[in-house]
């Protein structure tokens, strides 16, 4: 009688067989060996990485702002500074005025005031202007009868900014706009305190200055020798703004 090997019976005992020679001990071995590898792989992939890597600093690096400052003289007088004391926001209030009502003026009569900016920023100006936010009529010091009229009105009194180089010497006449040298014409005052009220309808001066450089001007003012003697005992109180931007 021939033997006929049962193939399946084969299979099914070692199936169920166990030790080192059972499927259950091969299948853990080979998920033993895939852990192995595994953490040996995170571990060189950590490693490589480092190795790798690289940085460069920029150290330091800030972000500081300039300064745009500058001085306003009158005539001779102390300098009076855009941040001086008592200044906010690098706005100065308290400069000194341009003609004092101490000497009272007659008909004819031309008083005129040296200014001198002063970029003394570290930044250079793109622009100056100038501007007129206030002109109001007050009564003269000691005048028992005031006449009535406003010598910020038409009919009042005269006004020019005249530009000069550092010897004075007249080069641009901003107001009324001229070439050389200004002249005092009629309702100037007038037309120049109602157009130029503001930083926004200033009277553009042109750029600079340049920090460390200076612009000079002469502002003129008269009462006409044709006044009206309604404009006795009366006073044009006005402030002069210097506008400076980078």
């Amino acid at each position: 009688m021939a033997y006929r090997p049962v193939i399946g019976r084969f299979l099914t005992r070692a199936w169920r067989s166990s030790g080192r020679n059972s499927g259950t001990w091969h299948l853990k071995t080979v998920l033993a060996s895939l852990i192995v590898v595994g953490s040996m792989s995170y571990l060189t992939v950590e490693g490589v990485f480092a190795i790798l890597s690289s940085e460069s600093i920029n150290s330091h690096s800030s972000i500081a702002s300039g300064t745009l400052t500058f001085s306003n003289t009158v005539n001779a007088n102390t300098s009076c500074y855009s941040y001086g004391a008592g200044s906010s926001g690098n706005v100065n209030s308290a400069c000194d005025a341009l003609f004092s009502s101490a000497t009272l003026m007659y008909p004819g009569t031309v008083a005129t005031a040296k200014v001198t900016i002063a970029n003394n920023g570290s930044l250079d100006a793109s622009d100056l202007s100038v501007y007129m936010p206030t002109c109001a009529k007050v009564t003269s010091p000691g005048a028992p009868s005031p006449g009535g009229a406003n010598p910020c009105g038409s009919g009042g009194a005269l006004f020019y900014i005249q530009e000069t180089n550092s010897s004075w010497v007249p080069t641009t006449c901003w107001f009324p706009a001229a070439v050389g040298a200004c002249s005092l014409t009629t309702d100037t005052l007038y037309f120049f305190a109602n157009s130029a009220t503001s930083s926004a309808s200033a009277l553009d001066l042109g750029p600079g200055p340049a920090h460390a450089a200076s612009r000079y001007f002469i502002v003129g003012t008269e009462l006409a020798s044709a006044a009206s003697n309604t404009l006795q005992g009366e006073e044009a109180q006005f402030d002069l703004t210097w506008h400076m931007s980078a």
